[in-house]
């Protein structure tokens, strides 16, 4: 018969001291690693909850104007990005404006601006012609129907007959009035060419002020087209 009985002193799993040593290591690892494993799955739930709930109580696309559309919105971080933006009002005088952007981007923390690139803009006048204006850039603001136009400014209106140039303009959509402090180019229909340093424009588009150095060449044939030359000029 074999003899069963266990010598002195003798172990029931004969393991060489280097194999239980990296056993010991190894299970220790894996308790730190489940340990960890389990805080990160914690705060990585937290943190979808806490994302889910601003999204449903602070929701930032909410921030957006009533009055502006657009073909596709996202959003990196506080600001909302815009595909073609449009904003439409209605102007003192009851005239319609639309103002168009090839894109955009809006901070949710300031709802009210609109940073524009690409701008096109149709502006409804008292005269019931349609005046364009295009610019690389612009800033809208929607609390006050007000804009900034900035490089590459030119405002037209075929009806009335004159073609417009700068290179920065501010314009009140609803009060019609509109700012230029960078040299300005008007030209008119019948071939009358202005040239000024400043030019405001008031009283609902009725009154022109061509400021600083002012050259005009005025052709007589501008006064059939409805296109008035200049009314005054100052220094």
């Amino acid at each position: 018969m074999t003899d069963l009985t266990r010598a002195p002193g003798a172990s029931r799993l004969d393991l060489k001291a280097g194999t239980a040593r990296h056993a010991v290591r190894h299970a220790r690892w894996h308790s730190v690693f489940v340990r960890y494993l389990r805080h990160f799955i914690i705060a990585g739930c937290t943190l979808v909850v806490l994302a889910v709930g601003f999204l449903i109580f602070f929701n930032p696309f909410r921030q957006l104007q009533k009055n502006l559309s657009s073909t596709a919105v996202g959003l990196k971080g506080t600001v909302v990005t815009l595909s073609t933006p449009k904003m439409r009002g209605i102007r003192q005088n009851g005239a319609p404006f639309e103002l168009t952007g090839a894109s955009g981007t809006q901070d949710i923390l300031n709802p009210s601006i609109v940073n524009l690139a690409g701008v096109d803009a149709k502006v409804g006048l008292d005269d019931r012609t349609t005046a364009r204006i295009t610019s690389l850039s612009g800033i809208y603001d929607s609390t006050r129907n007000y804009v900034w136009l900035n490089h590459n400014v030119r405002i037209k209106n075929d009806d009335a007959g004159y073609d417009m140039f700068t290179q920065k303009a501010e314009m009140d959509f609803a009060s019609g009035k509109m700012i230029t402090d960078t040299p300005v180019k008007l030209l008119l229909s019948g071939g009358s060419v202005v040239n000024a340093d400043h030019m405001t424009i008031s009283d609902n588009g009725h009154k022109i002020s061509f400021l600083g150095h002012v050259h005009s060449l005025i052709d007589p044939s501008d006064a059939n087209t409805g296109a008035t030359p200049p009314a005054e000029a100052q220094p």
